[in-house]
């Protein structure tokens, strides 16, 4: 079977050398990347691993390392004896990883898949325990880790229906893994019974909720943020501004043509958009510029703050730059991409509005949309009808701000449960330190 999933997996890797080859240009290091993702540590990582109980925890790109970096912390404070390695396979998702790389923190990228590359992880790290973030089923790691007696397990772990399926389908091949996974702590009881009947055991599952929602800061005040950023970008405190948080392709042109439809109208807008892949962005500016409209990057920001749309072309801003809108547009719902994370503007009191298409965040998005914290629309013209009410009627932005708030607030916990799950799981009788 190992050498079945090495095949298959040298198969992936020929059709995907295109996008890794672009993945090496975007790299600070593409030797290191390289090496690593084969499975080669050089000898100063190998030794500074010999003696320390590592925690291996794996996020394959930013929005799983951004989910995973409150609980890295937890763990730390909760585990003083632990050293943790924090893995990517993404060069962005590094670069974040790399924020809170440490003393007892080191930051690595993932190894390809190979049987050889994880052996050789696996001896080099000699972890206690592998906790994959999301839904990472990696074969060979699984089997490699079952053969060594490492525990390998999911936090934060969710399951799409069209996941399900897809697994399904091939349950001879897939059914072994999922009953190789020592723990799973789902986001919602729908993800855990997805699991479960792939075949992880019932005892295996557990629900503990989002650990996304716990790494916002809640006591952060919008009005500073956005006075500062409005000034730094040249928008007057009046002036209206719709944010488009992480797009993706084919959103951006309906949002043009959403600005432009307002301008018609009397209700003029600057339009910030933050594409998903900031790698995007020279694209998306010929297309606006093709558009005459007046569109700059914010990296090249010109003196006097003279633009009508502005793209984001710099990670780490966004979740700051939500403060000084007044009303966000989530990506990824308007086109079948399953929506993106909408709690840094809720946390900021920021109306949301978003497409049909949220399956990767269903339940954050059933809770905002019952309480009045988020606007759902089906297309582009509901879009620019809902954009030109909400920006009309500051009354109803402001309610909607309020309400979204409230539901992120009763959504958080998840990361001080898993912290103390895990605490159970590694050591019955470890003394787990509070904070």
């Amino acid at each position: 079977m190992r050498f079945f999933y090495d095949i298959a997996f040298f198969v992936i890797a020929v059709l995907s050398l295109p996008a890794f080859i672009g993945r090496l240009k975007q790299a600070d290091c593409a030797r290191k990347l390289l090496g690593q993702r084969l499975g080669f540590l050089n000898q100063r990582l190998r030794t500074a691993m010999i003696g320390r109980r590592v925690l291996w925890v794996h996020a394959v790109s930013v929005g799983e390392v951004m989910a995973v970096e409150n609980f890295v912390c937890k763990i730390l404070a909760a585990f003083p004896g632990y050293h943790v390695v924090l893995t990517t396979v993404t060069p962005t998702g590094q670069k974040i990883a790399q924020k809170i790389a440490g003393d007892r923190v080191t930051v690595m990228y993932y190894p390809f898949d190979f049987s050889f590359s994880v052996r050789s992880f696996l001896h080099a790290l000699a972890p206690d325990c592998i906790i994959l973030a999301e839904t990472e089923i990696w074969p060979n790691l699984l089997t490699e880790a079952s053969r060594a007696q490492i525990p390998v397990g999911i936090v934060n772990a969710r399951l799409s229906p069209k996941s399900a399926s897809r697994y399904g389908r091939f349950g001879f091949l897939f059914r072994p893994l999922f009953e190789k996974l020592d723990f799973v702590l789902v986001q919602t009881e729908e993800d855990a019974a997805r699991f479960r009947a792939l075949g992880t055991s019932e005892a295996s599952v557990s629900v503990a909720g989002n650990m996304k929602y716990d790494n916002v800061n809640l006591q952060l005040e919008a009005a500073p943020l956005a006075e500062r950023w409005r000034r730094q970008l040249g928008v007057g405190p009046q002036e209206r501004v719709v944010l488009a948080g992480s797009t993706h392709p084919g959103e951006e042109t309906l949002l043009a043509g959403a600005v432009s439809r307002m301008r018609e109208k009397g209700i003029p807008a600057r339009l910030v958009i933050a594409p998903r892949h900031v790698e995007r962005c020279p694209k998306i500016l010929k297309a606006f510029e093709k558009q005459d409209f007046q569109t700059v990057r914010f990296s090249r920001l010109p003196e006097g703050g003279s633009w009508e749309v502005m793209l984001v072309d710099q990670l780490g801003i966004l979740k700051e730059l939500y403060a000084m809108a007044n009303v966000v547009f989530m990506g990824g719902s308007l086109v079948p991409r399953g929506g993106q994370n909408p709690i840094e503007p809720a946390a900021f009191r920021r109306a949301v509005v978003h497409g049909p298409h949220v399956f990767n965040f269903q339940k954050v998005y059933q809770i905002l949309d019952q309480e009045g914290g988020a606007v759902p629309v089906r297309d582009a013209d509901e879009l620019i009808f809902t954009l030109a009410r909400l920006l009309a009627h500051p009354s109803e932005l402001s309610a909607l701000g309020s309400n979204a708030y409230e539901a992120v607030c009763s959504l958080r916990g998840a990361t001080a449960r898993t912290v103390e799950w895990l605490a159970r799981f590694l050591d019955p009788e470890l003394q787990l330190v509070k904070g």
